[in-house]
């Protein structure tokens, strides 16, 4: 496990204290009108900044910021001044920064700053939320997909359940309607907030039914022999966004693990006095954001000595945009998806004898 120094987190720790006020001082030296944006729009994009910054300090990973500015470059009703925007916001708040930290703290700084402008350098990378649908013609299942997504952008929770219901009826496997139906129309909604062609409530009652449609599917999963092996998964205190985590836990426990699902927001030391209390030879934890990374690495940090055998993966956007992000905080492996953290857990548990259970 890769330790971080003293002087980065010390760091960190500054910006994340600081980030108000480095924001307001940031603010105070750009001119709003030439940027285009309002002054609340202004204060908001500077302090957005200052958490990304130090969690890739924190973890010595210039791809959270990168990763950040990039999500950044296209928010809803983005303009084409947007990278200028950012490329003005991110030397003043270097010039700030050089204000306020020593000279050798603030040269450690540099290279992430420097990263950032380079990366606004360059033409945008689409996101996958941005063009392109998610629900492509001839993909497997489209046809159920896009009915469901029809049903829930109407309001029609119910008919939408019942749909997936006559798919599986007529054949369609669990896992199926997880890879093609659930996480397509996640991703497409996604993309159609984005674009400002639903609102908020429409994405929150779409996740939601799917929520639901998920806990539906659950009893199906129990019919595969169990393997013997146990499993908790979660996410950290203050990481909301569990739906992939909880399709990494259910196909998890379609291969015949005993799964634990904790859910959201879950205090650390609850994860491990669960991980204790259920005998879980794997830990799963989900990060979402980069900020949720320290969390993972200061829960590992603490893990108690009677959970020393017990193996972790993680995964989540973090871990995606930074492949080599899970040695970092301390894991045992990491994988991008839930069909390649099935193979993840095999490779982690290949040879390894199943505990006796007490």
């Amino acid at each position: 496990m890769s330790k971080v120094s003293a002087q980065h987190q010390g760091i960190a720790d500054f910006l994340y204290e600081q980030a108000p006020a480095l924001a307001r001082a940031a603010a105070s030296q750009l001119s709003t009108r030439l940027l285009g944006l309002t002054e609340a729009e202004l204060l908001e994009d500077l302090q957005s900044h200052c958490q990304p910054l130090a969690d890739a300090l924190l973890m010595n990973s210039m791809s959270l910021l990168e990763a950040h500015l990039e999500y950044a470059r296209h928010v809803p009703a983005a303009t084409p001044k947007r990278d200028e925007q950012l490329r003005q916001e991110l030397n003043v708040l270097r010039q700030v920064v050089s204000q306020r930290l020593t000279i050798t703290d603030y040269h450690l700084t540099l290279p992430y700053f420097y990263a950032g402008l380079a990366l606004l350098s360059k033409p945008p990378t689409p996101l996958p939320t941005d063009t392109v649908s998610a629900l492509i013609d001839g993909a497997p299942l489209v046809d159920i997909a896009r009915q469901y997504l029809a049903r829930l952008l109407a309001g029609q929770r119910t008919e939408a359940l019942m749909g997936i219901r006559q798919a599986m009826r007529e054949g369609a496997h669990v896992r199926a309607i997880y890879l093609y139906v659930f996480q397509p129309v996640q991703r497409e909604v996604g993309r159609l907030w984005h674009q400002s062609q639903i609102n908020v409530a429409q994405e929150h009652y779409c996740t939601a039914a799917t929520e639901l449609a998920i806990a539906t599917l659950h009893a199906h999963l129990m019919a595969t022999p169990r393997n013997g092996r146990r499993l908790v998964a979660a996410t950290l205190s203050g990481d909301l966004h569990v739906m992939p985590l909880r399709i990494v836990s259910d196909f998890l426990e379609s291969d015949g693990w005993d799964a634990y699902f904790l859910g959201a927001n879950t205090p650390a030391a609850s994860v491990w006095q669960a991980v204790l209390a259920h005998r879980a030879e794997l830990l799963v934890i989900g990060a979402s954001m980069s900020h949720h990374v320290a969390r993972v690495r200061e829960l590992l940090a603490e893990r108690p000595a009677a959970c020393a055998t017990t193996r972790v993966m993680v995964g989540g956007a973090p871990f995606n945009a930074d492949t080599s992000l899970w040695q970092v905080v301390g894991a045992d492996g990491w994988a991008p998806d839930a069909m390649q953290a099935i193979e993840e857990a095999k490779r982690m548990f290949s040879g390894k004898k199943v505990s006796a259970l007490a």
